[in-house]
């Protein structure tokens, strides 16, 4: 298992060594994975953190596990329809960037509670970041996590990680699925001073919720995307395209 970030809880190390194999066609499909005796033998964990890392590759498509039988790499699903939010509008990563503005801790507002299933007040972590897309700022997002005393947090976590990857990270709690909601909005003051663009031209404003077990919402990320720069993608795709 390659060193990682001490905070990364193992199950997550687990998974990425698993799936770059599996990406880097190591481990091909219908390959049966070792026993979960095995992987905590072979990695130094317990049975539970074996299969809290191959529940994260079950719920990527990457595997399939049966009862009495082990798990298996999946064959490629070509059907699955993929709304690209991986940062998003470039299809070049060198292209991209990120610049963090603020981390604060906050108390829930009546809307952001709401989402979260929290009370209004509850404290949580603020992440504000502005994307940039070959330097030109395309969307403003505010990001929403429980507030965990102690919890380390890391820049380039917070910059670049995978919304929902970024919240198992810091709660250590599987995420079960996320919702994904886009209207379209106007451009506010401040954040039409962030996207250098003019106050009240329209915006993609895309909410994603992250949820545990029995639904139990983790995080809320909140972006505004500047209409005339930024698009979204949905394509059909193998996992291992």
């Amino acid at each position: 298992m390659k060193t990682r970030e001490s905070f990364v809880p193992v199950y997550f190390q687990l998974a990425e060594d698993l799936k770059e194999k599996i990406l880097a066609g190591e481990l091909k499909p219908g390959d049966a994975l070792p026993s979960e005796t095995q992987l905590g033998e072979q990695y130094g964990i317990s049975k539970m953190t074996v299969r809290n890392g191959l529940r994260l590759l079950a719920q990527e498509g990457l595997i399939e596990s049966f009862r009495g039988k082990g798990s298996f790499v999946a064959h490629p699903n070509l059907s699955e329809l993929i709304l690209n939010l991986a940062e998003h509008g470039s299809e070049n990563p060198q292209d991209y960037d990120s610049k963090l503005l603020a981390i604060n801790v906050i108390a829930a507002e009546d809307g952001v509670a709401l989402r979260l299933q929290i009370k209004p007040g509850t404290k949580l972590i603020q992440f504000r970041r502005l994307l940039l897309i070959d330097g030109e700022p395309v969307a403003v997002e505010n990001r929403y996590l429980t507030y965990q005393r102690g919890q380390p947090l890391v820049e380039q976590e917070i910059k670049y990680a995978d919304f929902p990857e970024a919240v198992a990270r810091h709660t250590g709690i599987i995420t079960e699925g996320n919702q994904v909601t886009i209207s379209a909005v106007s451009l506010h003051q401040a954040e039409a001073d962030l996207l250098e663009a003019s106050s009240g031209i329209p915006a993609l404003k895309v909410e994603q919720l992250v949820y545990g077990r029995q639904n139990t919402p983790l995080g809320l990320s909140i972006m505004i995307c500047h209409g005339e720069k930024y698009h979204l993608i949905a394509s059909t795709r193998s996992f291992f395209g």
